[in-house]
């Protein structure tokens, strides 16, 4: 048989394009395939971490002004009063006197937490040793010690449902008395008489932790001499926030303190018949919370993201597992959630004056 040269240049044929389309088309696939689960697997790490980091925030900033609520607001008698604020310039306002205060949000939503404490410095109370009235320019006590312009006086009377704030305008020094800066209309003709305690709460840490409309984690913090309040961000991607009152109910004095009631709302904690007064805010010790993160990144693959729930108490106040609800997020289950919970302990109830 003879030998063709032109056989050897005849080129590619079908057969050889087809097979080499086909190669290619693996590998197209492949590598699309690799690049896809390595973008799942990035969305999913990067979400994971920023997750973490937002919580690690909320939970952290929580727990620390839980530890402070309630320092320097004694006697404890004085707890549930209510506080009338006079402030030069601006409109009355009036809050109750607790360590932390809970508004439940309506089906699920968020809750908001108040906390109330003195400033960095805490002195026993002082006493009037003159009474008072309300608008009068002088307040003559037994010590002004650590008193400074500037700072916030609340003036208590045992068996008195109303307490005043008073804002210090100046002190005179080697006289014991202090003159507030006088605002009319604000508990006027009250008399706190002789006797009445006197707490220098210095520079007021009134703060209100709340969800934004943005899921993020919001501090309002309340300046009382200008009746202002100043917002700030602490964490983003915050989309529930769940707290409870936990409550020692057992009958009498106790000298071993332990919370047996998780409650949503405040209860008669000290069996009395009345629901909210000072006996009740008392016996609160604990305040038990969960933060609901969000992750940044949405999930593409499937939108079927379990119902967060954590430990909260049921209608006895025992602790049980409880749904998280998010149905005030839109498409709620094409995110990933971490949810963190703890119970912080409010230590200045434990070692206030009983």
């Amino acid at each position: 048989m003879g030998y063709s040269v032109k056989r050897r240049f005849h080129g590619l044929g079908l057969i050889d394009l087809m097979v080499g389309l086909a190669i290619g088309m693996v590998a197209t696939v492949v590598i699309l395939n690799t690049m896809v689960m390595f973008d799942a697997r990035r969305r999913s790490t990067i979400g994971s971490a920023d997750a973490q980091i937002n919580i690690s925030f909320a939970g952290g900033w929580l727990a620390r002004e839980l530890r402070i609520a309630g320092h320097g607001l004694s006697p404890s008698s004085a707890l549930g009063c209510v506080t009338h604020r006079a402030a030069a310039g601006t409109a009355d306002a009036s809050f109750t006197l607790v360590p932390a205060m809970i508004r439940q949000g309506s089906a699920g939503a968020p809750d908001t937490l108040t906390i109330f404490a003195a400033g960095e410095q805490a002195l026993p109370p002082a006493r009037l040793i003159a009474p008072y009235t309300m608008g009068g320019n002088q307040l003559t006590l037994d010590s002004t010690l650590g008193v400074a312009n500037g700072h916030q006086l609340l003036l208590y009377a045992a068996g008195q449902a109303d307490c005043a704030l008073l804002s210090v305008a100046s002190v005179s020094i080697g006289a014991f008395t202090v003159q507030p800066t006088v605002v009319t209309g604000v508990l006027s003709g009250t008399t706190f008489p002789t006797d009445s305690s006197v707490v220098n709460l210095g520079q007021l840490r009134y703060r209100r932790y709340a969800i934004g409309d943005r899921q993020r984690l919001q501090l309002d913090s309340f300046n009382p001499s200008l009746g202002t309040w100043i917002t700030s961000i602490q964490a983003d991607g915050v989309v529930n926030l769940q707290l409870q009152y936990g409550f020692d109910t057992r009958a009498g004095t106790q000298t071993s303190p332990q919370v047996t009631f998780w409650s949503d709302v405040l209860i008669d904690a000290d069996g009395d018949g009345l629901v909210g007064d000072s006996g009740d805010w008392q016996r609160l010790l604990a305040i038990r919370f969960a933060v609901v993160v969000r992750s940044v990144q949405r999930r593409e693959e499937s939108c079927d993201a379990p119902v967060p729930t954590w430990l909260a108490g049921d209608a006895s106040g025992v602790l049980v597992t409880t749904d998280i609800s998010l149905t005030h997020i839109d498409d709620w289950r094409c995110w990933r959630y971490r949810v963190f919970q703890t119970e912080v302990p409010l230590r200045n109830q434990l070692w206030a004056e009983q």
